[in-house]
């Protein structure tokens, strides 16, 4: 992954191409899923790299967070709704965690699109309730 904590303009257009037109884009960061699973208490990296982008889907009616795949042509490679009661902790600056079917740890940019690295994903989380 680029050492750059923001998204070029391909990769801008990228998020765009793949995202669905009646899905609304809030923000977007660069990132890498870790899983903590099987084993709850040690994380593993899962593979998975991208954008992490947050979305409204209106045509579901919820938030999610969508990750794209920019280094292939696979699209959305992972995704995660943002369900009522959802709750993420922030582990470190850029590690932040949540529950689903296995515990999840995006390690991400903490920029947001006003480049405010201090709110990062709670300003995302903020901006989906």
């Amino acid at each position: 992954m680029p050492s750059s904590s923001t998204l070029g303009a391909n990769e801008k257009s990228l998020v765009r191409s793949v995202i669905p037109s009646q899905t609304k884009i809030l923000a977007a960061s660069l990132a890498r899923i870790y899983f903590a699973y099987p084993n709850p208490n040690s994380w593993s990296y899962g593979g998975l790299q991208g954008a992490l982008v947050l979305v409204a889907d209106r045509a579901r009616g919820a938030h999610f967070f969508c990750l794209v795949d920019l280094a292939g042509t696979r699209g959305i490679i992972w995704e995660h709704e943002i369900y009522k009661g959802f709750e993420y902790n922030q582990d470190r600056l850029f590690f932040h965690s949540f529950a689903g079917d296995v515990r999840a740890l995006p390690s991400l940019s903490t920029s947001t699109p006003t480049n405010n690295h201090r709110t990062g994903l709670h300003e995302w989380y903020r901006l989906s309730r």
